[in-house]
């Protein structure tokens, strides 16, 4: 069984009644990508746009959103000590 990705600092929370499928896995993405910077530089998108997709006022162009699933279902967790 797999633990949480560890959520950077700078990865806000899902937003609680504006969460979708789309919001989770763009918030899973972020906190993969190590922060919503980096995300953003991955996505070569601006870090404005991404933070309104992270907080579920638009959704995200569908290139945007293949690719985030891509990262997600491509991520695997560090061993455990």
């Amino acid at each position: 069984m797999s633990t949480p990705t560890v959520r950077p600092d700078d990865c806000p929370e899902a937003p609680g009644f504006r969460a979708n499928l789309q919001t989770l896995i763009l918030h899973e993405a972020c906190a993969i990508a190590g922060g919503v910077s980096q995300l953003a530089d991955r996505l070569r998108v601006s870090p404005v746009a991404l933070a309104r997709w992270l907080d579920g006022e638009e959704d995200a162009p569908d290139e945007v959103y293949q690719t985030c699933i891509d990262m997600v279902l491509q991520h695997e967790d560090p061993p455990k000590a």
